[in-house]
């Protein structure tokens, strides 16, 4: 039997499947139903042989992915850790216990004699004690150390505020990974490293149920039937509490105690659920942290370091993030057919699902500049590539457009997104009104191309929304007045120039605010 975890729309879905094929699909006929739109009624299968696990889909419209490669109807083996995409319901194997920590960890089927969630709320006596440590609780989520200096912290605020003599943390070290023993906390300096006697299935209950458990009293509890290291410890109580951190269950702190004055009641264990929870958090946040500043550099070394311009042309490009990753990209290459593939989008929303989507549409353009076709052909390969991976609340505004040097001519597709303005050598402005909606936002997407023509001396200004819609307070917005009129009066000067101009208007406007938006503007002008 394996046990699977498929999570849509925010709730994680386990499954226990035993050896054997089953089918995955919206519909209640399949073995596992998965109830949500973009997955197709019969979607895919899966194939359990013991410990491996084999996925092929079954022709779905928005198909099947493992770690974001597509699956065709092929057995396909899915690695240790991997994840399988059902139209963007995510399918992993339930978070496994370590054999090293199995080894922390009893075999006895011990029932807890009180469960706790912090839904039911906090009594006063706990309540209390949580103000009284709220300074230090504080300094804790607070701290700016690593992950490790953090757990070993929180195992020592947790014994100093509940009386414990053992303190230990498990914890994973991402989704999917197995639980391990990460930090530890001990009040003598006997055997910190003597067995944890807590039940594997109190473990395994905290894991899956999000409930705290307590023992209150493991030496008089006969399912112990005297164990040799139960007596050795002289264990009189004991509880756990699952490290939740508002999203998933990333492990678990335990506490115990041989002191046989002390008896754990449900003040203390609520008291462990909240500072559980409390670290967690911290926990993901440092997690997020990195996993954030790893992805502004993935994301940063995907964007042009510089864009090189074709022969008789010049050619300038400015990108600011509002956030540590963004959602608008830009594009410049050069093609087989001697023309010039000129790009700029802006995913809808913003973080990290905007800058994952960013990330694939970046990749997608880059590989569509080096094969043939026209720009329309282009055009509609990307949007079927979108459609498809995207999520479906996700779509994307953008400017496509070929350029050929030798005569000027711009044959461009604008999908929903801000016109870009072009100005004539003598200074009219014009604007390339949108040709069809934004990519990915329904499957049958008309895509027009539109034609343009770049006279000596004329230029191209594009951009995103984060120039005409930047705002402080979203009540107020630059709007685009200033930027013709900087566009026309000096458009003598260089791009360079001219794009200092823009850049100051727009932080002038902010007045030292910080922007609502990422603010990119690429300009292409053919030599006079």
């Amino acid at each position: 039997m394996l046990n699977l975890e498929i999570t849509w729309e925010g709730e994680a879905h386990r499954f226990a499947l035993n050896d054997g094929e089953h089918t995955v699909g919206r519909s209640s006929e399949n073995a596992v139903q998965v109830a949500m739109a973009r997955v197709s009624k019969r979607h895919a299968a899966i194939r359990v042989d013991g410990d491996s696990l084999f996925v092929r889909d079954l022709g779905s419209r928005n198909g099947t992915e493992i770690n974001g490669t597509p699956v065709g109807e092929s057995w396909a083996e899915v690695p240790s850790g991997g994840i399988v995409s059902f139209a963007g319901a995510l399918m992993r194997r339930a978070t496994p216990v370590s054999t090293a920590a199995h080894k922390l960890l009893s075999d006895h089927q011990v029932s807890p004699a009180l469960r706790y969630n912090m839904s039911q709320g906090f009594s006063r006596d706990a309540q209390s004690r949580l103000m009284d440590r709220s300074s230090q609780l504080f300094e804790l989520l607070a701290s700016s150390d690593d992950a490790m200096a953090i757990e070993t912290a929180a195992c020592r605020f947790v014994a100093e505020s509940v009386p414990a003599e053992r303190v230990v943390m498990l914890a994973d070290a991402g989704e999917a990974t197995q639980v391990e023993a990460r930090a530890r906390w001990t009040k003598s300096v006997g055997n910190p490293d003597a067995p944890l006697q807590l039940s594997s299935s109190i473990v395994g209950s905290v894991l899956r149920g999000r409930d705290s458990v307590l023992v209150a009293n493991p030496l008089e509890d006969p399912r112990f039937g005297g164990q040799q290291s139960i007596m050795a410890l002289s264990l009189r109580s004991a509880m756990a509490a699952p490290l939740f951190d508002n999203e998933r269950v990333r492990g678990i702190l335990y506490v115990d105690t041989t002191d046989p004055r002390v008896r754990y009641t449900q003040a203390d264990l609520e008291v462990l659920t909240a500072a559980a929870n409390a670290v967690a958090v911290k926990l993901r946040n440092l997690s997020l942290e990195e996993e954030i500043g790893t992805a502004a550099r993935i994301q940063r070394s995907m964007l042009p370091s510089g864009v090189s311009a074709p022969p008789g042309y010049e050619v300038d490009a400015h990108q600011v993030m509002c956030r540590a990753v963004g959602g608008d990209l830009y594009f410049v290459g050069a093609r087989p057919n001697g023309r010039v593939l000129v790009a700029l989008g802006d995913v809808t929303g913003k973080g990290m699902p905007a800058a994952l989507a960013m990330s694939a549409a970046t990749v997608a353009i880059g590989l569509l500049a080096d094969i043939e076709g026209d720009v329309k052909t282009l055009a509609q390969r990307l949007h079927r590539q979108l459609f498809k991976s995207l999520a479906s609340e996700q779509f994307i505004t953008l400017f496509l457009a070929e350029l050929e040097p030798l005569t000027g001519r711009l044959y461009y597709v604008n999908a929903g997104h801000e016109p870009p303005l072009v100005v004539r050598q003598g200074g009219k402005l014009e604007q390339l009104d949108s040709t069809t909606i934004p990519l990915a936002m329904i499957e049958d997407t008309p895509l027009d191309v539109s034609e343009a023509v770049l006279g000596p001396g004329d230029s191209v200004a594009i951009f995103s929304d984060g120039i005409p819609e930047a705002t402080t307070n979203g009540e107020s917005f630059l709007g685009l007045d200033g930027v013709k009129e900087a566009l026309v009066s000096h458009r003598a000067e260089s791009l360079a120039a001219l794009r200092g101009r823009i850049v100051t208007l727009v932080e002038g406007f902010l007045a030292g605010g910080r922007a609502s938006d990422d603010v990119t503007l690429l300009m292409l002008r053919r030599a006079a």
